[in-house]
């Protein structure tokens, strides 16, 4: 399986400041065979499991994505 590497930030779920607390940015594979940004993430990072859904770009370029379910159906990181 070929991957390619995408930088995303993961958005808290819950700010109860209301300064926004650091970015939490990492680098994630993907199957090279999912075309452009995928709007789902799966279990993208070890620290971050679930499914994850695309809210838009950070003011870097970086992907952001918001937690839309706490637990994914596996263990496998899947983009759709």
């Amino acid at each position: 399986m070929a991957a390619r590497t995408l930088r995303v930030e993961f958005v808290p779920e819950d700010v109860l400041d209301e300064r926004p607390p650091a970015p939490q940015v990492h680098d994630v594979s993907v199957d090279s065979g999912v075309p452009g940004t995928p709007e789902v993430l799966e279990n993208p990072h070890v620290d971050f499991p679930g499914t994850w859904t695309l809210i838009g770009e950070g003011p870097d370029g970086t992907l952001r994505y918001r937690r839309a379910a706490r637990v994914a159906d596996t263990s496998d990181t899947a983009a759709l």
